[in-house]
């Protein structure tokens, strides 16, 4: 029998739902908040959250699970890369998202504009795979999503594989900025100024961010969870790859291992992957990809904010973000 949706979802006020449809276009329903966070969410997602949540998981599953612009996008090469024998061409010649299932993204879809047909470039599909198609994937499958883990099915972290990194929520920021605006989501006259209120109010797509990381930091003890940050994949990424190998149960040669991590490095990256033909000047998929660039993007007040916004969300936790070796 289907489980029952465990956590609530309401409209946000309509005084949030008139900001959100100022930068957020094509939505006619109101936007939803989940649970007692208060997830953001589209109001798409209201109506399969029983069905995500309901998934059947299998013990071969591998799931990378990140807040949005966290390093998914580098996780998931280098988990998918580690439980393939290395694989460099098949690799090659499959882009991530046909990989890896996107499981809620076509709840994201705006429901007051046409439908579009999907466009024939690979690397302008956000994935090829959903919650609905999902069941009927031959295994090992490969699943990506944004949604915390409380959203996800129950039996996820009793079953499969799990990883979730977490990044600085000053880069987050940026980052997601950035990719908002490269994939439509803002238009190009929004300013990041703006865009950091919504951040902090917890009016951009699954905010708020720490409850979302601190819901995995409090299960990173469960013996399927990888939890990791993105400083320290910039800090030692063989000494990660050398944790996921063993995570996975992989075994690999010193030299094999090197050449994953040249392979991993962000400049091989940005030249090989499918996402580095998305570009619109700085709002490329793939920026600087190195950690404290928040910096340059503050005016003093806004650090200053932003540094209060982190005071106040880490005073509950013994979590912190890595400081990037330099």
């Amino acid at each position: 029998m289907a489980l029952r949706f465990p956590h609530e979802i309401k409209p946000v006020t309509e005084e949030e739902d008139l900001i959100l449809k100022k930068y957020y276009k094509g939505y006619s329903r109101p936007f939803v908040r989940v649970g007692a966070p208060g997830y953001l969410s589209t109001p798409g997602y209201q109506d399969h959250a029983e069905d995500i949540y309901n998934l059947e998981i299998r013990p071969d599953d591998i799931w990378v699970i990140p807040f949005s612009r966290s390093g998914t996008t580098w996780l998931q090469e280098l988990v998918w890369l580690v439980n393939n024998n290395l694989n460099y061409v098949a690799a090659a010649s499959e882009p991530l998202n046909k990989r890896y299932a996107y499981i809620e993204h076509v709840t994201q879809k705006s429901d007051a504009a046409k439908k579009m047909p999907q466009s024939s470039r690979p690397e302008q599909r956000a994935t090829f795979e959903s919650f609905e198609t999902l069941p009927n994937l031959p295994s090992p499958r490969y699943v990506k999503s944004h949604l915390p883990l409380s959203r996800l099915p129950p039996a996820l972290l009793d079953t499969a594989k799990v990883f979730y990194i977490a990044r600085d929520p000053r880069d987050v920021a940026v980052s997601l900025y950035f990719a908002d605006k490269l994939f439509g989501y803002f238009s190009d006259e929004v300013t990041f100024k703006e865009f950091w209120d919504l951040f902090k109010r917890d009016l951009v797509l699954h905010t708020p961010i720490f409850s979302h990381v601190k819901e995995a930091w409090e299960k990173r003890h469960n013996p399927n969870l990888f939890f990791l940050f993105y400083e320290d994949m910039q800090n030692n990424l063989p000494s990660v790859i050398d944790k996921v190998c063993n995570f996975l149960n992989k075994a690999y040669t010193v030299e094999q291992k090197a050449e994953l991590a040249r392979h991993l490095s962000f400049e091989s990256m940005k030249k090989t992957s499918t996402y580095s033909k998305l570009s619109k000047g700085e709002n490329s998929f793939f920026r600087k990809g190195k950690s404290g660039s928040w910096v340059e993007y503050f005016d003093d007040a806004m650090k200053e904010e932003a540094m209060e916004f982190m005071e106040k969300n880490l005073s509950d936790t013994d979590m912190r973000f890595p400081v990037v070796e330099i």
